[in-house]
């Protein structure tokens, strides 16, 4: 879920390059217009994604670490994840075929939610949407600023106070508040921080996400054509029945490789093998 979270946010700096002076409410409203030039683009790539896991206990010492690895794609807007590395290990044949049952029905259940999307309805209760992030939150603050030498525009999020929740994607983004970096020539956004300003509950309030949890994530730009996700962090504190726990995950994306469509599920014919950012 939280990947589909950063990935959305991040989403929010698509907007057309000719506006020389936008207002934080108009960067954020233009991602509608420009959505479908992102998902055109994207799905014609294919990258890795490492993992690395710690879970804490409630005093925030480590009590188990794990590096999972994942082939990544997208169907339209929707990320699909792979598994090939499970806790350090290659997964083996058995282990591999479930996965491809797995991809095969995520796959089926993002072409449902197009279809949905398309149709004038909602997706899926559950899953982070732009309408959904416009609805929740407000933008303001608009400033320029200066990141790793390039000229950027900084604006800062939060909940809007009269937004009322109704499942858990909008619990999540009535929690969220913080900052988004947008590279002011190409208009796409370099950093994303986001702090949880509330905790909520989960299944029927046997699960809660503690408050103070935070993100960050980064992009940069493939192939000289597209910004892709480059880094991510997420640092979360959590109960689940009486046991209270924390996670520690690093997200590296990495080696991005054009592809040509033959199945998503049995592979795919790399059109370009040496793409970086």
């Amino acid at each position: 879920m939280w990947s589909r979270v950063l990935l959305l946010l991040m989403a929010t700096s698509l907007v057309a390059a000719d506006t020389p002076a936008p207002d934080a409410e108009s960067l954020i409203k233009a991602v509608v217009a420009n959505q479908k030039q992102l998902e055109d683009s994207r799905k014609n790539y294919i990258f890795h994604r490492r993992d690395d896991v710690q879970e804490t206990d409630d005093d925030g010492k480590v009590k188990k670490t794990e590096v999972n690895e994942y082939e990544v794609f997208f169907v339209g807007a929707w990320e699909i994840d792979r598994l090939l590395v499970k806790d350090g290990k290659p997964l083996n044949d058995s282990e591999k075929k479930k996965q491809d049952e797995q991809v095969a029905k995520e796959e089926k259940k993002a072409r449902e939610r197009i279809r949905k999307e398309e149709a004038g309805e909602e997706p899926d209760k559950d899953a982070i949407t732009l309408s959904k992030f416009l609805a929740a939150d407000r933008f303001y603050n608009l400033r320029r600023e200066t990141i790793r030498g390039r000229e950027v525009y900084a604006f800062d999020f939060a909940p809007r106070a009269d937004f009322k929740p109704h499942n858990l994607s909008e619990k999540v983004l009535e929690s969220l508040g913080g900052t988004i970096w947008i590279d002011e020539d190409a208009r796409q956004a370099v950093r994303l921080e986001a702090h949880l300003l509330d905790g909520f509950k989960v299944g029927a309030g046997l699960a809660s996400v503690k408050k103070g949890g935070n993100i960050i994530f980064e992009q940069e730009k493939v192939n000289g054509e597209i910004w892709m996700p480059s880094y991510g962090e997420v640092h979360l504190g959590y109960r689940i029945l009486f046991s209270r726990k924390g996670a520690n995950v690093v997200l590296h994306y990495s080696d991005y490789r054009k592809f040509k469509v033959e199945s998503k599920i049995t592979g795919y014919t790399e059109m370009d093998s040496g793409a970086k950012p």
